[in-house]
């Protein structure tokens, strides 16, 4: 007969680093899912009524990693083409989180909202 060894507790050093390597992939996870919702690409652009309120809007949004506070570096007029080809302008606010420190790209269109 064989006998079964007790299993030893994991040392700390091994949960440290299965938390850093989970911490990693949720955080990759929720950086792709940031790129599906609004404004994540160009294809879905946040809706805006004026080019002054993408800054603020931009900063409000948070980090898509940690959800720490971000930092709008650049805000910038852009002409990109859509899915048909037809080239459209849009803004994009490049910003960075002042905690994580990863940057992302998060895209505008001007329009106008019709009044009820």
């Amino acid at each position: 007969m064989s006998k079964k060894r007790a299993a030893r507790p994991k040392s700390k050093r091994t949960e440290r680093r299965e938390a850093e390597r989970d911490a990693v992939k949720l955080a990759e996870a929720r950086i792709r899912l940031a790129s599906l919702e609004a404004g994540g690409s160009p294809e879905r652009p946040i809706e805006v009524t004026s080019a002054s309120i993408v800054e603020p809007h931009a900063a409000s949004l948070g980090c898509a990693a940690c959800g720490g506070t971000t930092r709008v570096e650049e805000h910038a007029a852009v002409t990109l083409p859509d899915s048909s080809g037809v080239p459209r302008s849009l803004r994009v606010a490049r910003t960075r989180c002042a905690r994580c420190g990863v940057q992302r790209q998060i895209y505008f269109r001007l329009g106008t909202t019709l009044a009820n």
